[in-house]
């Protein structure tokens, strides 16, 4: 049985690597004060000059944006800070929940400046909105495109497509460098099969000994009509006949990171009977990689503002819709005759199966070749899990909603994705 492992950013997150949108927006205040040197983050911000601590001239460090969002008011109150200007504390298009900063002179020699404020107001909106990963990033850029069309105001500071546009671009630009330098840069991954057993196990084909008459488990998580072809599979295996048997893995990869490169080589020196052969797609990109570059926006064509957008005649507000930037390599051309060679099972590690992959999703789904989903879900250090929040995410894939029920593995037979394996950090990584 062939299968198509879905990877998301949840796959990294169980290896522990800082890829959540949390550890990029924290990585840029926690740079804040360093940002002359690293001027994709200097792009964000009005800075008139550095924010230095009063007792020791130092320029401010914090550790995340709550703790920038506290600390600078106390700081410019106090008086000893600077004896020739008042700092006033100015709400922006986000009530309280950010700031800009105006310096005034205390004799009035100089204008009103603007000491603070954002530069990217794309920027200063996902962190107020706090997102929790990178789906809401991206459905949030998507919000933004149809609120400008629609001409409403929700979000009238952004003001124009041209800026929206350019203002994502630098944010995809800086997760780039941050996922190169914090990520792929700082970790080893050249980890052996010893050291990552609990996963790679999970794709080893084991003889079940099936028959027509007796139940196994397996069964139920494929159709009724499709019991013989599993019965002729496991056969194979038990001949330990390399075609019979023969069965590929297709990593479906949405991240930007070397993770899946180290399973793919571990996997491809196993007994290929058993574990089959394994192959890659980084479908969004690969990092620094001017032939498959990041894939970083929107996809679900099936939304209903989609075809408003089409109508606009205005190429610019499908400037990040990935249907197009597909098209720059035949990586999604690659996928589609894949899942038209055979019938497959999904695995799904990692990927919140959110709307903003909808129409590739779908392809996928509810195409006839896919036989079974099946969830390795997260399961909590509180015993808690996320496998029905993702069967209801995977379900908005489906127009079908009989036949996603007939192809979804229920929880009993499904399992957690484990979560204990680790790549050692370099030497020069901080984090």
């Amino acid at each position: 049985m062939n299968r198509l492992v879905i990877i998301g950013n949840g796959f990294d997150l169980a290896h522990k690597l800082p890829t959540s949108y949390r550890s990029f927006v924290d990585f840029i205040w926690k740079n804040f004060h360093n940002m002359e040197e690293i001027p994709l983050i200097k792009n964000l911000f009005i800075l008139k000059h550095p924010i230095k601590d009063v007792r020791t001239g130092i320029s401010m460090r914090f550790e995340n944006y709550n703790d920038f969002y506290n600390k600078v008011p106390q700081i410019l109150n106090d008086r000893g800070n600077n004896i020739d200007f008042d700092y006033v504390i100015e709400d922006t298009f986000h009530n309280t929940k950010t700031f800009k900063i105006i310096a005034y002179h205390r004799y009035g020699s100089i204008d009103p400046q603007t000491y603070f404020n954002y530069n990217n107001r794309f920027f200063e909106l996902i962190t107020v909105l706090n997102a929790e990963n990178w789906v809401d990033i991206e459905n949030t850029y998507y919000d933004v495109l149809v609120s400008i069309l629609n001409g409403d105001s929700k979000y009238k500071y952004i003001e124009s497509v041209k800026r929206l546009n350019e203002e994502f671009n630098e944010v995809k630009n800086l997760l780039e460098y941050y996922l190169t330098e914090h990520v792929e840069n700082a970790y080893q991954f050249n980890l052996g099969y010893s050291n990552m057993v609990d996963i790679c196990d999970l794709f080893e084909q084991i003889h079940r000994n099936l028959s027509g008459n007796n139940y196994d488990k397996y069964f139920l998580e494929f159709p009724p009509d499709y019991r013989r072809n599993l019965i002729d599979f496991d056969r194979g295996l038990k001949l330990q006949s390399k075609d019979p048997s023969s069965f590929e893995n297709l990593f479906l990869d949405f991240n930007y990171t070397p993770t899946i490169s180290n399973y793919i080589n571990i996997l491809n020196h196993k007994d290929e009977r058993y574990w089959g052969k394994s192959s890659h797609i980084q479908i969004h990109g690969r990092l620094h990689d001017i032939k498959n570059q990041i894939n970083f926006g929107f996809g679900d064509e099936m939304d209903d503002n989609y075809n408003v957008l089409e109508k606009a005649n205005d190429n610019q507000y499908l400037e990040n819709i990935k249907s197009f930037m597909y098209l720059s390599n035949s990586n999604y051309r690659k996928l589609l005759q894949w899942v038209d060679s055979g019938d497959f099972q999904v695995f799904i590690m990692g990927h919140s199966c959110g709307l903003s992959d909808r129409t590739m999703l779908n392809t996928i789904f509810e195409h006839n070749n896919c036989k079974s989903i099946k969830v390795f879900y997260h399961k909590k250090e509180d015993g808690t899990d996320n496998f029905k929040d993702l069967t209801q995410n995977i379900s908005r894939h489906f127009n079908k909603k009989a036949l996603m029920r007939a192809k979804v593995v229920d929880k009993s037979l499904s399992s957690p994705l484990p979560q204990n394996i680790r790549f050692p950090s370099n030497i020069l990584n901080d984090d």
